[in-house]
Protein backbone atom coordinates (compact mmCIF):
# COMPACT_ATOMS: atom_id res chain seq x y z
CA UNK A 1 0.00 0.00 0.00
CA UNK A 2 1.80 3.41 -0.91
CA UNK A 3 1.67 6.20 1.74
CA UNK A 4 0.92 9.88 0.79
CA UNK A 5 4.10 11.82 0.46
CA UNK A 6 3.66 14.71 2.90
CA UNK A 7 3.63 18.18 1.40
CA UNK A 8 6.85 18.98 0.30
CA UNK A 9 7.63 22.37 2.06
CA UNK A 10 10.09 24.18 -0.86
CA UNK A 11 6.67 23.95 -2.78
CA UNK A 12 4.59 27.39 -2.55
CA UNK A 13 1.07 27.12 -1.89
CA UNK A 14 -1.31 27.82 -4.99
CA UNK A 15 -2.25 31.50 -5.92
CA UNK A 16 -5.70 32.25 -5.70
CA UNK A 17 -7.02 32.24 -9.62
CA UNK A 18 -6.66 35.49 -11.26
CA UNK A 19 -10.58 37.24 -12.28
CA UNK A 20 -10.45 38.15 -16.11
CA UNK A 21 -12.47 41.35 -17.06
CA UNK A 22 -15.10 39.36 -17.77
CA UNK A 23 -15.68 37.96 -14.59
CA UNK A 24 -14.72 40.91 -12.60
CA UNK A 25 -17.45 42.34 -14.53
CA UNK A 26 -20.11 39.61 -14.27
CA UNK A 27 -19.19 39.53 -10.66
CA UNK A 28 -20.01 43.70 -10.13
CA UNK A 29 -23.40 43.23 -12.44
CA UNK A 30 -24.64 40.29 -10.11
CA UNK A 31 -22.95 42.12 -6.87
CA UNK A 32 -24.95 45.63 -7.05
CA UNK A 33 -28.19 43.90 -7.69
CA UNK A 34 -27.61 41.32 -5.08
CA UNK A 35 -26.94 43.71 -2.43
CA UNK A 36 -29.68 45.45 -3.23
CA UNK A 37 -32.07 42.61 -2.97
CA UNK A 38 -30.71 41.21 0.27
CA UNK A 39 -30.55 45.26 1.51
CA UNK A 40 -34.30 45.30 0.90
CA UNK A 41 -34.88 42.06 2.11
CA UNK A 42 -33.51 42.62 5.22
CA UNK A 43 -34.98 46.29 5.67
CA UNK A 44 -38.39 44.89 5.12
CA UNK A 45 -38.25 41.87 7.21
CA UNK A 46 -38.94 43.47 10.30
CA UNK A 47 -42.08 44.96 9.14
CA UNK A 48 -43.35 41.50 7.77
CA UNK A 49 -42.39 39.80 10.42
CA UNK A 50 -44.78 42.58 13.20
CA UNK A 51 -47.56 42.35 10.54
CA UNK A 52 -47.54 38.83 10.29
CA UNK A 53 -47.99 38.47 14.47
CA UNK A 54 -50.53 41.23 14.08
CA UNK A 55 -52.66 39.06 11.76
CA UNK A 56 -51.94 36.40 13.67
CA UNK A 57 -54.06 37.77 16.86
CA UNK A 58 -57.15 37.14 14.65
CA UNK A 59 -59.07 34.36 16.22
CA UNK A 60 -59.33 33.00 12.68
CA UNK A 61 -55.64 33.49 11.65
CA UNK A 62 -54.47 31.68 15.36
CA UNK A 63 -57.25 29.27 14.49
CA UNK A 64 -55.51 28.50 11.07
CA UNK A 65 -52.35 28.32 12.03
CA UNK A 66 -52.84 25.95 14.92
CA UNK A 67 -54.59 23.37 12.38
CA UNK A 68 -51.39 24.30 10.21
CA UNK A 69 -48.82 23.58 12.81
CA UNK A 70 -50.93 19.78 13.43
CA UNK A 71 -50.46 18.85 9.75
CA UNK A 72 -48.39 15.83 8.33
CA UNK A 73 -45.19 16.52 6.75
CA UNK A 74 -46.41 16.26 2.81
CA UNK A 75 -49.82 18.07 3.52
CA UNK A 76 -47.47 20.51 5.50
CA UNK A 77 -45.72 20.64 2.01
CA UNK A 78 -48.67 20.72 -0.46
CA UNK A 79 -49.80 24.04 2.54
CA UNK A 80 -46.24 25.57 2.19
CA UNK A 81 -46.19 25.62 -1.40
CA UNK A 82 -49.85 27.35 -1.47
CA UNK A 83 -48.55 30.88 -1.74
CA UNK A 84 -45.58 30.17 -3.90
CA UNK A 85 -48.37 28.72 -6.35
CA UNK A 86 -50.73 31.49 -5.85
CA UNK A 87 -48.48 34.34 -5.96
CA UNK A 88 -46.90 32.73 -9.63
CA UNK A 89 -49.62 34.11 -12.11
CA UNK A 90 -48.67 37.43 -10.27
CA UNK A 91 -44.90 37.55 -10.80
CA UNK A 92 -45.20 36.18 -14.35
CA UNK A 93 -47.29 39.09 -14.99
CA UNK A 94 -44.99 41.50 -13.70
CA UNK A 95 -42.69 40.23 -16.33
CA UNK A 96 -44.89 40.53 -18.95
CA UNK A 97 -45.94 43.75 -17.88
CA UNK A 98 -42.19 44.87 -18.05
CA UNK A 99 -41.54 43.10 -21.38
CA UNK A 100 -44.32 44.90 -22.83
CA UNK A 101 -43.05 48.50 -22.24
CA UNK A 102 -44.56 49.04 -18.07
CA UNK A 103 -41.59 48.61 -16.27
CA UNK A 104 -42.58 50.87 -13.29
CA UNK A 105 -45.82 49.03 -13.05
CA UNK A 106 -44.77 45.63 -13.78
CA UNK A 107 -41.72 45.94 -11.12
CA UNK A 108 -44.55 47.38 -8.69
CA UNK A 109 -45.88 44.03 -9.21
CA UNK A 110 -43.51 42.11 -8.92
CA UNK A 111 -42.05 43.24 -5.73
CA UNK A 112 -45.42 43.54 -3.98
CA UNK A 113 -45.94 40.01 -5.00
CA UNK A 114 -42.03 39.21 -3.72
CA UNK A 115 -43.41 41.06 -0.38
CA UNK A 116 -46.49 38.76 0.26
CA UNK A 117 -45.36 35.84 -0.69
CA UNK A 118 -41.91 36.22 1.64
CA UNK A 119 -44.19 37.08 4.59
CA UNK A 120 -46.73 34.35 4.01
CA UNK A 121 -43.72 31.37 3.45
CA UNK A 122 -42.20 32.72 6.31
CA UNK A 123 -45.06 32.39 8.45
CA UNK A 124 -45.96 29.12 7.05
CA UNK A 125 -42.86 27.93 6.90
CA UNK A 126 -41.88 28.72 10.79
CA UNK A 127 -45.44 26.46 11.63
CA UNK A 128 -44.51 23.48 9.39
CA UNK A 129 -40.49 23.25 9.55
CA UNK A 130 -40.74 20.59 12.48
CA UNK A 131 -43.27 18.65 9.74
CA UNK A 132 -41.54 18.98 6.75
CA UNK A 133 -37.78 18.49 8.35
CA UNK A 134 -39.16 14.84 8.39
CA UNK A 135 -38.97 14.68 4.83
CA UNK A 136 -35.92 13.27 3.95
CA UNK A 137 -35.26 14.74 0.73
CA UNK A 138 -36.73 18.15 1.97
CA UNK A 139 -34.60 18.58 4.39
CA UNK A 140 -31.33 18.21 2.54
CA UNK A 141 -32.40 20.71 0.11
CA UNK A 142 -33.04 22.91 2.94
CA UNK A 143 -29.63 22.59 4.39
CA UNK A 144 -28.00 23.10 1.03
CA UNK A 145 -29.89 26.06 -0.58
CA UNK A 146 -29.15 27.36 3.47
CA UNK A 147 -24.99 27.07 3.29
CA UNK A 148 -25.13 28.27 -0.44
CA UNK A 149 -27.31 31.43 0.40
CA UNK A 150 -25.48 31.27 3.79
CA UNK A 151 -22.21 32.16 1.75
CA UNK A 152 -23.61 34.64 -0.74
CA UNK A 153 -25.25 36.67 1.85
CA UNK A 154 -21.76 36.45 3.79
CA UNK A 155 -20.27 38.10 -0.06
CA UNK A 156 -22.26 40.37 -0.64
CA UNK A 157 -22.48 42.07 3.04
CA UNK A 158 -18.63 42.10 2.86
CA UNK A 159 -18.68 44.04 -0.26
CA UNK A 160 -18.34 48.23 0.16
CA UNK A 161 -21.72 49.04 -2.22
CA UNK A 162 -23.86 47.38 0.57
CA UNK A 163 -21.69 48.62 3.31
CA UNK A 164 -22.66 51.79 1.73
CA UNK A 165 -26.13 51.32 2.01
CA UNK A 166 -26.27 50.24 5.53
CA UNK A 167 -24.57 53.31 6.24
CA UNK A 168 -26.99 55.73 4.52
CA UNK A 169 -29.80 53.83 5.75
CA UNK A 170 -28.64 54.29 9.65
CA UNK A 171 -28.00 57.45 9.05
CA UNK A 172 -31.37 57.92 7.39
CA UNK A 173 -32.86 56.75 9.79
CA UNK A 174 -31.52 59.12 12.90
CA UNK A 175 -32.36 62.01 10.92
CA UNK A 176 -35.97 60.89 10.35
CA UNK A 177 -36.35 60.27 14.02
CA UNK A 178 -34.67 63.86 15.03
CA UNK A 179 -37.06 65.30 12.44
CA UNK A 180 -40.39 63.97 13.84
CA UNK A 181 -39.07 64.93 17.05
CA UNK A 182 -38.60 68.17 16.22
CA UNK A 183 -42.18 68.43 14.69
CA UNK A 184 -44.20 66.94 16.95
CA UNK A 185 -41.56 66.45 20.40
CA UNK A 186 -42.35 62.64 20.78
CA UNK A 187 -39.74 59.42 21.35
CA UNK A 188 -39.99 56.52 18.62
Amino acid sequence: MNKPHPPDASVPPALPPVKTLPSRLFSALIAVPAALWIFLEEWLWDFMLKFMAWLALLPPVRWLERQISKLPPYAALITFVIPAAVLLPFKLAAFWLIAHGHSMLGAAVFIVAKIIGTAFLARIFSLTRKSLMTIGWFACAYNIINAWKARLYAYVRALPVYQRMRALLRAAKVRIKSWWRSLFDTQI
